[in-house]
């Protein structure tokens, strides 16, 4: 038994479940709910905000993907599949490529776009008549980028699951 290995499978596994969970809970149910309830729907992105969300979701997602990258490492010596490489390795591979992906469109696109539509809600909700129509125009471009990138992570996380559940039985 390996306690290094336990540790490092733990995390990968928990990890992953929770940020592929609340991405896919977000994008598939919370924005759509959000979008619909029209003004009020600002109410609970503001909630979702004080619990954190935004803070706790990143490194929960850095510490799966680095976790994988090691069990990778541990399993098969390498980073990356070599030449010959089984189609498992091939598989995890590839959900490693798709996870990494996710997490670059999500701390790039996504946590930026839906942070500063939450400054930008505070600001609408105290600017003048003037400058509201430029605030409510900036917030809707930001909530399609939101939508697009949170649509694309969701999407590379399915990829991600899937090779990681079927990947050692190909």
């Amino acid at each position: 038994m390996d306690p290094f290995l336990i540790i490092l499978r733990t995390v990968h596994v928990v990890g992953g479940i929770f940020w592929a969970g609340a991405i896919l809970f977000v994008v598939l149910f919370l924005e759509p709910a959000v979008r619909d309830a029209g003004p009020d729907g600002a109410k609970v992105m503001l909630a979702l905000r004080k619990r954190r969300y935004l803070e706790v979701v990143p490194p929960v997602a850095f510490f799966t993907l680095v976790s994988g990258f090691l069990l990778y490492w541990r399993i098969f010596g390498r980073f990356h599949p070599g030449a010959g490489a089984s189609r498992a390795e091939l598989a995890l591979a590839l959900g490693g490529l798709a996870s990494l992906a996710a997490f670059v469109i999500g701390v790039t696109l996504l946590r930026p776009s839906a942070l500063r539509i939450g400054a930008l809600g505070t600001e609408l909700a105290e600017a003048p008549e003037g400058r509201k129509a430029a605030l409510q125009e900036e917030i809707g471009h930001l909530r399609v980028r939101m939508r697009r990138s949170g649509r694309w992570v969701a999407t590379l996380l399915g990829v991600a699951v899937l090779t990681m559940a079927v990947g050692r039985y190909l």
